[in-house]
């Protein structure tokens, strides 16, 4: 910031022929100093003739070279010489003499850390060398002799190396060092040679030893000065100019007539310091992006959560025509299908007033899962309807049971995917015989008659029979494969077992796999007067379109036998065959039911519906008056796998942070998207709704090259990528519907591979990035209100920038002309005239010190002020334009041309699915954040901050980042505990990892944006269908990603390290970018460590009956090693504790190290996580 100095520093020549010894000045002009001859000869070898020159064998330095104004004098015995004894290579030239330094007239400060040794450095320059300031000694770079004083026969001067008296003195500190007297002066001893003749600039400085660490330690000689002002180093200066040596004099720049540089030459104005850098502008914008991303992530949490109806009641199911459980499968065995069925019939709701549907959608079209499934009816039915319950409570009773024996089931216990036979104790309670035996024993079924369980005893038998057998089989994989269940008595149980498996023909592998009629696809003929009781009939008929003898009867449509291979294919055929199953003249209730909504839960295969699920379900479909809410899309509970326990969860299975916080956050809103199993659904078709529609083909007809209409089977649920649920959220959410999310665990998973879930990790984001596509380049209804919430959001980030980049307080309104400029100019005068009023702003040190800065501040703080009137003038203009269209569409019943939210939780909505629809484009936030931080490492910085403004910065995001973790967590915590009496909170596990998926699956959004364009390339060019995928799509791939690229970060730790021990310990703040490093490195190190060992073949016993050199060249002793090192719960307790303890002692860190700050603000606000 530059010194207030007030004196004077002058140079004086000495005087010859002192008695004393000492400089006795003179007056004479520095063009008159009188300059001695030195003498430089590479030869000598004397130790203590070695000074500080050139290189032996380098070219002379500049000045040397002969010149007609000052010809060298001739060395003896070289060319051009008379005959001496004097080397060949010895030069001699002119330099200048003994001279003194004089700084006066300055006031001492009390004390003896101030100003206690001044220090005086001389500068050189030249007019051939314009703006290069140079130290007048040269660096000591090797031991060569330096030059020395010599006479006009070239012997020299100065005493013998004998005497150590006359040794110059080569310490920066001695040399430059002034004694604090009366009179400061500086003596330039001639004994050594440092100057050369011709035009110079010399400058005196004395500085403040104080201010620098060490005392000069890192000032060596020679070295390069910055050019004037020198005011900003320097407490007092002064300077000489002229040609040093010669007789002749010419007019220099900058120069006075006696010899002295213009005073105001060497001061001037000193502007302070600003991080207007290139790294740091790229920080701040990277930090607003993220701060914008944070902003969209967190503002429905402003708002408050829907109410809803609290209890079941059975007369709630009166409302709703069915219900039912959808259970998709493609290739898990039959156990495990059990297990869910078990699940879905033993949640049935009570006394239900509806009928109660469990669907299981065999997609693998398996003729065993269909025998097993007709083993359960037969298990159903056998049950006994007598012994003091109703049939309906003991089929209640004993699926109750049945679900707490298995619901702690795996897939290794159940061997799915394992080998071996299912353990006996475990095929005891898949089969139903040890919950039957609980009942004789806990809730009194021995006291039933004898031989009432004789049917039950049977029928389990079987089906412990078939679950043994592990033959496979498939039958007419072309055609549809249904079969119903019903009671013998129908009304004396609301519960109805469906086995569906719709056609799943082979495809010709030469033709894509489209979604509409083509060569090669399989279709079914439709006549125009078809009715839906002749779907299935119809579908019998389907066959494949066989290129060059298409069929094209006018009076027939055809209809492509699956538009979707994926999951969203089955589950609308299901919806699809329920709903003309309930149109059956035996299945309609004759009342309002036969026109209400139906509930359509999805449960996965590897999961299992707890027995309490829709009595906590269904109330969130009503109001808080117990009627039917139509603005409820559908509910969402959490995935939950009970063998994943958090500290042991590696690579975050059960996806906490975003089910105990993000869903929390966004259900503030009802915008909560469906993430597929554990999602239950309200559908309402229109009445007379067919099962068929028309749309649009994406790829044109031959015959009239256009995009012409054929006729598709219904879809309720999204076919058009893989992500189905948030495509239909989506949907739902521009119909202006929300959801609800039920914070408990109602449903028991089954964990599959860790590594299979960075496959589902990979093809979410890549379905992501093609539904994001496919939205924002369509013309979809409502996807409008998408694109006006993403400029919005663009338009966000531009005003941060603006905010943060611009050097003037305009206002945007006034620059488009909305608004006055004088009228703005007259309501900020008074704003800015307060601003500049302000005590603590008037009487702050810093801006003494720095007036010029004054303007800026206020400047900032004002742009601040209209940025925040700005956004609040916008959000108000939304509100009243929100709540205009409420009291329009909602009070009075008028309906707008076009669709537009008409509450702000709807505004809240589009947010979230904006987020959805964008969110894998900050992929490079995690690697930028890397980056930077070894960017930090390796490089110099070039800004600087204050400690304790950097502290004071840390310390109020930390709170804030906490404070809304840990009121969010507990607000729902304390909710669902009043609630239910169950707590589901966000652990510490949970943040650490999610923060290492932050940075784990940075090369998997990559990967999958590039493979989503590629996809919805071809779903665009060529009607395929990228709704499916098989089994290990891409798996390979992801893995390998995440493996290689948690390696790396690994390894670039300990370089980091490795680069600080040798060199990178000498640059500021390189230490604190290292210990962040190293804290990505130890995040993901977990996550590495069990991609590459975490599934060795080798045992401990393996290893421990391995010999030395067995286990030196067994690559599996290194796996099992490192895999009992890393992986267990006591290095990860340790782990996870790192990353709160560093968020708590880093703020204060910053008070000694504030570069830590800055790289820790990022991760605080920049970090963006989702699904």
């Amino acid at each position: 910031g530059g010194a207030s100095f007030q004196g004077e520093v002058s140079m004086q020549e000495c005087a010859d022929g002192s008695v004393t010894g000492k400089c006795e000045p003179t007056t004479a002009q520095f063009n008159r100093w009188t300059c001695h001859d030195c003498k430089y000869d590479p030869t000598a070898i004397e130790d203590d003739e070695r000074r500080l020159q050139l290189i032996p064998g380098m070219a002379p330095p500049p000045g040397l070279e002969d010149t007609p104004d000052t010809p060298l004098v001739p060395v003896p015995g070289s060319a051009g010489s008379t005959g001496t004894t004097a080397s060949k290579s010895a030069l001699i030239y002119t330099s200048l003499p003994r001279f003194k330094v004089t700084v006066s007239g300055v006031t001492v400060p009390s004390g003896t850390d101030v100003f206690s040794q001044p220090r005086t450095f001389i500068l050189t320059s030249s007019t051939a060398t314009k703006g290069v300031w140079k130290k007048l000694y040269q660096a000591q770079t090797a031991t060569i002799p330096a030059p020395f004083p010599v006479d006009a026969s070239g012997k020299a001067i100065i005493k013998t190396s004998s005497d150590d008296e006359s040794r110059p003195l080569l310490d920066a500190v001695s040399r430059q060092a002034m004694s604090l007297e009366q009179l400061n002066t500086l003596d330039i001893e001639p004994d050594w040679c440092y100057g050369m003749q011709g035009p110079m600039y010399l400058v005196a400085c004395a500085v403040n030893s104080t201010v620098y660490a060490n005392g000069f330690d890192r000032f060596k000689p020679g070295q390069h000065a910055a050019p004037p002002p020198f005011n900003d180093r320097c407490m007092a200066v002064s300077g000489r100019c002229g040609h040093a040596c010669q007789s002749s004099q010419a007019e220099m720049a900058n120069c006075t007539a006696d010899g002295h540089i213009i005073q105001s030459k060497l001061l001037g104005a000193i502007l302070a310091d600003k991080n207007q850098s290139t790294p740091v502008w790229l920080f701040v914008y990277v930090l607003l992006i993220g701060f914008g991303v944070k902003v969209v992530m967190l503002c429905p949490g402003i708002f408050s959560p829907y109410p809803h109806c609290r209890r079941y009641d059975p007369f709630l199911t009166e409302a709703l025509r069915y219900i039912v459980v959808c259970v998709p499968s493609a290739g898990e065995n039959k156990n495990t299908v059990l297990r869910n069925v078990v699940g879905a019939i033993g949640c049935m709701p009570k006394d239900c007033k509806c009928r109660y549907h469990v669907a299981f959608v065999d997609e693998g079209h398996r003729h065993e899962q269909k025998v097993m499934f007709g083993k359960l009816g037969d298990l159903v039915a056998a049950i006994p309807n007598f012994g003091g319950n109703s049939y309906e409570e003991n089929v209640r009773q004993f699926f109750l049971m049945w679900v707490a024996e298995t619901k702690q089931m795996d897939l290794q216990k159940l061997k799915d995917g394992y080998k071996g036979d299912v353990d006996a104790d475990i095929m005891e309670r898949m089969s139903g015989r040890l919950p039957l035996k609980k009942l004789k024993k806990e809730n009194g079924w021995h006291a039933m008659p004898a031989g009432s369980l004789s049917a039950l005893d049977q029928a389990i038998d079987a089906l412990e029979e078939d679950l043994k057998n592990l033959k496979k089989e498939k039958k007419d994989i072309h055609r549809d494969d249904v079969a119903d269940w019903e009671p013998k008595e129908r009304n004396s149980l609301a519960l109805r077992l469906h086995y569906l498996s719709r056609a799943k023909p082979q495809e010709d592998e030469r033709t894509i796999k489209a979604q509409h009629v083509a060569p090669g696809t399989w279709y079914y003929r439709v006549p125009q007067n078809a009715e839906n009781k002749d779907w299935l009939r119809l579908r019998q008929g389907a066959k494949e379109m066989v290129y060059g003898l298409e069929d094209d009867d006018p009076f027939m449509n055809n209809v492509p036998l699956r538009t979707s291979r994926g999951k969203a294919g089955g589950l609308n055929f299901v919806e699809n065959y329920l709903s003309i199953y309930a149109d059956a003249p035996k299945n309609l209730y004759g009342d309002d039911r036969d026109n209400a909504p139906c509930l359509f839960s999805i449960c996965d295969a590897r999961h299992q519906f707890q027995t309490d699920f829709f009595h906590t379900t269904i109330p969130y479909f009503f109001s808080e008056d117990q009627e039917l809410n139509p603005y409820v899309a559908f509910t969402q509970c959490p995935q939950f796998f009970h063998e994943m326990q958090d500290k042991l969860d590696y690579l975050d299975n059960n996806n906490a942070q975003f089910f105990r916080l993000n869903c929390m956050v966004r259900n503030c809103c009802g915008g909560v998207s469906s993430c597929g199993t554990n999602g239950t659904w309200m559908i309402r078709h229109p009445e007379g709704d067919m099962v068929w529609e028309r749309e649009k083909r994406r790829v044109r007809d031959t015959d009239s090259k256009r995009k012409s209409k054929e006729y598709v089977e219904r879809r309720t649920f999204h076919e058009s990528c893989k992500v189905e649920d948030t495509a239909s959220s989506l949907q739902q959410v521009l119909k202006g519907r929300r959801s609800q999310f039920i914070n408990r665990r109602l449903s028991y998973g089954m964990a599959k591979n860790p590594v299979d879930y960075l496959a589902a990790v990979q093809r979410w984001a890549e379905g992501g990035v093609v539904l994001s596509m496919q939205t924002f380049l369509s013309y979809h209804k409502g996807v409008y209100m998408v694109w006006f919430t993403f400029i919005f959001f663009l338009s966000f980030l531009f005003s941060l920038y603006r905010m943060v980049s611009a050097t003037d307080t305009h206002f945007i309104l006034v620059e488009l002309g909305v608004v006055d400029k004088s009228m703005f100019e007259k309501l900020m005068a008074p704003v800015i005239e307060w601003l500049h009023d302000q005590y603590w702003v008037t009487n702050s040190e810093y801006f003494q010190r720095h007036p010029q800065l004054l303007a800026d501040y206020v400047t900032m703080t004002t742009q601040f002020m209209i940025w925040v009137a700005t956004l609040v003038l916008f959000l108000v203009l939304v509100f009243v334009v929100t709540e205009l269209l409420k009291v329009i569409q909602r009070v009075c019943g008028l309906k707008m041309p076009c669709i537009w939210p008409d509450e702000m939780r709807w505004w809240g909505r589009l947010l979230i699915s904006m987020d959805n629809l964008t969110y894998f484009l900050w992929f490079w936030t995690a690697f930028f954040w890397i980056g930077f931080n070894y960017y930090s490492v390796f490089a110099k910085r070039s800004y600087h901050f204050s400690s304790v403004g950097m502290f004071s910065f840390m310390l109020a995001i930390q709170i804030l980042s906490w404070g809304m973790i840990i009121a969010s967590s507990m607000r729902y915590t304390l909710s669902t505990s009043m609630e239910a009496n169950e707590v589901i909170s966000l652990s510490m596990d949970n943040i650490w990892r999610s923060t290492q998926l932050f940075y784990i699956t940075a090369p998997l959004l990559f990967y999958s944006i590039i493979k989503g364009v590629q996809d919805y390339l071809r779903y665009q060019m060529y009607g395929e269908d990228i709704s499916y995928w098989v089994g290990g799509d891409r798996g390979a791939m992801s893995t390998n990603l995440v493996k290689y690229w948690t390696l790396l970060l690994l390894i670039g730790a300990v370089s980091a390290w490795v680069y600080y021990i040798v060199a990178g310990h000498n640059e500021v703040g390189a230490f604190g970018s290292c210990l962040i490093v190293s804290l990505i490195a130890l995040d993901v190190l977990h996550p590495c460590a069990y991609l590459w060992v975490g599934q060795t073949k080798t045992s401990d016993a393996m290893v421990s009956e391995m010999t030395w050199s067995q286990a030196f060249a067994t690559r599996g002793f290194y796996e099992r090693k490192i895999n009992n090192l890393v992986l267990n719960q006591t290095v990860t307790g340790l782990f996870k504790w790192l990353g709160p303890a560093w968020f708590v002692l880093m703020p204060l860190l910053t008070l000694v190290m504030p570069y830590i700050g800055v790289n820790q603000a990022f991760m605080m606000v920049g970090s963006t996580t989702n699904r």
